[in-house]
């Protein structure tokens, strides 16, 4: 439809020529300010990890100096270092030799070396000959024979002091409890630090300093924004030190941007999935003790705000020419295409029925000439159809008429009067009555002075019928339940609907015979205000092909060309007579079957005042 228009194709030339340029610069400018942004972000970043690296280092040599305190008064008697030196090996002392008591050096210089750095946690010094731990924790000092600590060994091999990645903290084996302590709750990483016998490379003792991770926190929340990136601090073994958000502290980081480029101090990389969209930042640290890398992610949703402001500014710039463009178009347009539109419409209205409508405009040009044309075919066409479809009802009312006036009903009725009297002369009132019944349903079928009457009316002739089939199968074998709402009683229905509908049922329903045959006829106003009837037996039923087949011949709207009156018949009665929103529901199974008709009553109301009328 959009291609085959002549006004949106004008619309739409007008509008892609303000599109266009709009377009392409909004385009531009957002790829050079993305450009622009991306770079500037990157100096940024580099400058702020060349400055966190910095402050690392400082923050580790710090620890480093301090750790080296030990060796101080290396040549002077009953220092810290001589007095770890001078402990031997318990087997290895002749009997009755006892060991120099240097508990007070070690507790002295653990102590000085706890209060030295406010992030100490604790302090473990396990001396290798006499396999003794001595544990300095919250200024309480534990010391205890443990023979199965084993000290962790650097993971690159050598004998050099390194940092053990974040982990909860623990007492190294120790088994003596600190009051008021609960373990492996803080957070905390370590530096191991092997105490030699100088100047050989032998390992006589091991220091482990946990240090909360306090300043390494202070340091790295300087390097990155918190609502936005995320930063790591990892060892050579990928190990996290540091992570914001506290995700990974201690664990390797598995995520693929945690593969860095070899044999590059710094850089940048961008990375695109379903993990992460940005830019990963790096820096390479390599103190005293510890060698590792900075890696700081910045998404592209914090990276390119800026540039989506712009663009968002050029845009709207953008969107108000192309509104103005619009406007322009369309009143270049509508007057050429107003005339279009009219006569589409109008054309709809003629394909929807309504064949009397018209163009109430006045044009000398093409297109009043086209409306005139147009409206004088239709009205044409309006009288064909009026005049075909007064030819069908005058020729269904013929045919209707007709078929009651077969047989001359006075002469049928008057005789059938005769002989009830002659039956009561004769004192047989069973007869009188059968015959009354019989000449009830010929009056009612045969008068033709109406084409509607009340229920009640039609009630009564059903169950004048039934009362004549009762007699042929047996009073005891056949019964008629009928429960008819007072006020649906009243209601005018179009005639002979419900004998078409019982007459089936012994056609079909009792057609092997009658034994216990029950016929219940109720009638009721819905919720809806539309009159429902049921009309249900207990015969055998109708087979689920056979339904399926009423069902699709009640939905078909043209002439079957089948005679008499059935389903189909007392369906369209209903819809041309009463409403077109009429239904008749078909339902069958084992235990009979039943027929309900809905009837609306918008129209049926007006037709009961007409008549009391």
């Amino acid at each position: 439809m959009f291609k085959h228009s002549i006004r949106n194709r004008l619309m739409a030339l007008v509008l892609l020529a303000a599109v266009i340029p709009a377009g392409v610069s909004v385009i531009f400018s957002y790829l050079y300010t993305k450009q622009s942004v991306t770079e500037q972000s990157i100096g940024q970043n580099r400058k702020l990890l060349a400055l966190g690296a910095a402050n690392l280092d400082g923050y580790f040599k710090g620890i480093h100096q301090r750790a080296l305190s030990i060796y101080s008064g290396i040549n002077i008697q009953n220092s810290f270092y001589t007095s770890i030196l001078s402990v031997k090996n318990p087997a290895t002392l002749p009997k009755g030799t006892v060991q120099p008591d240097n508990r007070n050096i070690v507790i002295t210089q653990l102590y000085n070396l706890f209060l030295s750095d406010r992030n100490i946690f604790q302090i473990h010094l396990y001396v290798r000959a006499n396999k003794q731990s001595n544990t300095l924790l919250q200024g309480q000092f534990r010391r205890e024979y443990n023979p199965r600590y084993t000290p962790l060994a650097n993971p690159d091999g050598s004998a050099r002091p390194f940092v053990e990645a974040t982990h909860m903290d623990h007492q190294y084996g120790v088994k003596s409890g600190f009051p008021n302590f609960k373990g492996g709750a803080t957070p905390v990483f370590s530096a191991h630090y092997p105490i030699y016998r100088t100047p050989s490379d032998e390992v006589i003792a091991d220091l482990s300093l946990d240090f909360r991770l306090t300043d390494m926190e202070a340091i790295a929340k300087s390097m990155y924004n918190r609502d936005t990136e995320r930063l790591y601090i990892v060892d050579e073994q990928g190990k996290t030190l540091y992570a914001s958000g506290g995700q990974w502290i201690g664990e390797p980081i598995e995520a693929g941007w945690s593969k860095l480029p070899q044999g590059a101090d710094s850089g940048h990389f961008s990375w695109n999935n379903k993990e992460f969209k940005g830019i990963i930042m790096y820096r390479h640290i390599d103190s005293a003790i510890f060698k590792g890398n900075i890696i700081k992610l910045v998404p592209y949703e914090d990276l390119y705000s800026d540039a989506r402001t712009i663009s968002r500014i050029n845009t709207g710039i953008g969107v108000l020419f192309l509104i103005i463009a619009g406007i322009a178009g369309i009143l270049i347009t509508i007057g050429f295409t107003r005339p279009i539109k009219q006569l589409i419409s109008y054309t709809q209205k003629v394909q929807i029925g309504q064949l009397d409508a018209s163009v109430n405009w006045v044009r000398e040009d093409e297109f009043g000439l086209l409306a005139r044309k147009i409206t004088d075919m239709t009205r044409t066409i309006n009288d064909l159809i009026l005049q075909e479809y007064r030819l069908e009802i005058a020729n269904k009312t013929s045919q209707l008429k007709m078929l009651q006036a077969q047989v001359n009903p006075h002469f049928l009725y008057n005789a059938l009067q005769s002989i009830a009297t002659l039956s009561l002369r004769y004192n047989a009132p069973k007869i009188y009555d059968l015959i009354y019944s019989l000449g009830s349903m010929m009056r009612y079928s045969m008068t033709t002075d109406g084409i509607q009457v009340t229920l009640q009316d039609e009630i009564e002739h059903v169950e004048n019928y039934t009362a004549l089939q009762r007699e042929r199968f047996g009073e005891e074998n056949l019964r008629l339940d009928v429960d008819i709402e007072e006020r649906a009683s009243g209601i005018f229905v179009p005639k002979m609907i419900l004998q078409p509908l019982v007459e089936n049922i012994f056609k079909h329903g009792f057609r092997d015979g009658i034994k216990d045959g029950v016929i219940s006829i109720t009638g009721r106003l819905d919720n809806e205000g539309r009159l429902v009837i049921t009309v249900r037996d207990n015969g055998k039923g109708i087979p689920d092909g056979r339904l399926k087949e009423i069902r699709e011949c009640l939905k078909r709207t043209e002439h079957s060309g089948e005679e008499g009156i059935g389903l189909r018949n007392v369906l369209a009665r209903l819809r041309l007579q009463i409403s077109e929103r009429s239904e008749l529901l078909l339902r069958g199974g084992e235990d009979g079957a039943e027929v309900v008709m809905i009837i609306p009553l918008d129209d049926t109301a007006f037709r009961k005042e007409e008549r009391a009328e």
